[in-house]
């Protein structure tokens, strides 16, 4: 379809190319074949944690959305949620679009965790500014089967629909996909930085002696956003702080075990990028996970805040050769089952139900 015929569709959330896994899903989208049918103008509402640079941006994005209806034609506005400012922000997005007389889509890409304690920890006030955002959307989606019965228990919303991300092809695919501790060096990599608790940056911290014990010879590459603890320095431990695309790419294609040991998760797109790939991972059953990584079929899966646990798997997987093959083989396999177009499909049937197109 020419761009002068696709009808156009705002997305509004943080800057595609900022760190961090709303953004990843933001470039994913742009690059599938729902651009393709569909024109999806970003309306960046979050580019920068400093307090003024951010204020700044989110009423320049309020804004932009009203001269975005009033020029374009556009009648779907897909507003993309976690919890947190993130959530209430997202709230006066709604409001506005709502009075510009828009149809609202309501993505939210939070974890059940961080779902169920956002709500347990806010007062009466905020709980009726998420709820009624909630209620004011013509749609709402969650990432995860897990994500979508928190919204339905707590928040209220009983027709939650569930797309899940689909798994992207990071640029790095040639060489690093097929390593296997080829080399004689076990590669380790963790990405989910310091910044967010809820990663479990801290639990690997803690796991990184007994796996030093079990395999002097890994070598552990820790990314991501934040600082880690003071005093890192575990044998075989690299932090290498927040990697622009490029690298971080080139990282995953080098390692050869993906570990994630997070709280709480939507369904992380880094996950799945590692998957695409074929490496071995390593996570923890938490949120979205269990629902795309099988425990001993495409992965191992450990309860999460257990350091133990996390270092016995990822020994485990490091004195087996052929299980990590058996296992990154199966990751691919279902990784390419969470197809761009699958997603392409249901959203594009969600723009056209409610009435996007006319």
């Amino acid at each position: 379809m020419s761009a002068e015929r696709r009808p156009p569709v705002a997305h509004l959330g943080p800057d595609p190319a900022g760190p961090g896994g709303m953004a990843a899903v933001t470039r994913a989208l742009l690059g599938s074949p729902l651009a393709e049918r569909w024109r999806l103008d970003v309306i960046p509402t979050y580019r920068s944690p400093r307090p003024l640079e951010r204020l700044a941006v989110f009423a320049v994005s309020l804004l932009r959305l009203a001269v975005w209806s009033l020029r374009s034609g556009g009648r779907v506005v897909h507003v993309h949620a976690t919890v947190r400012g993130s959530m209430l922000r997202k709230a006066v997005v709604v409001e506005e679009a709502k009075l510009l007389r828009r149809l609202v889509v309501v993505h939210v890409h939070s974890g059940a965790a961080e779902l169920e304690s956002f709500w347990g920890r806010i007062g009466p006030l905020r709980r009726r500014l998420a709820a009624r955002m909630l209620r004011r959307a013509d749609a709402v989606l969650a990432v995860s089967e897990a994500s979508a019965a928190a919204l339905r228990l707590h928040y209220g919303r009983r027709d939650v629909e569930v797309v899940p991300n689909a798994a992207p092809r990071p640029r790095a695919l040639a060489a690093g996909a097929a390593r296997n501790g080829s080399d004689g060096e076990l590669r380790l990599l963790y990405l989910g930085g310091f910044a967010n608790p809820v990663k479990g940056g801290r639990v690997l911290v803690e796991a990184l002696p007994r796996i030093a014990a079990a395999l002097p010879e890994a070598r552990v590459v820790l990314a991501g956003p934040g600082a880690p603890p003071q005093g890192l320095a575990a044998p075989g431990a690299r932090w290498v702080g927040w990697l622009p695309p490029e690298r971080r790419d080139d990282e995953l294609a080098r390692c050869d075990v993906f570990v994630l040991p997070s709280l709480s998760e939507g369904l992380p797109m880094a996950l799945l990028e590692a998957m695409a790939l074929g490496k071995a991972v390593v996570a923890t059953r938490a949120g979205g996970v269990p629902e795309v990584v099988s425990d001993g079929v495409d992965g191992l899966l450990v309860e999460p805040g257990d350091p133990a646990a996390l270092a016995a798997a990822v020994a485990r997987l490091a004195s087996d050769p052929e299980l990590r093959r058996r296992l990154g083989e199966g990751a691919r396999q279902r990784a390419e089952r969470l197809s761009d177009h699958d997603v392409a499909d249901r959203l594009d049937a969600l723009y056209r139900r409610l009435g996007g197109a006319e």
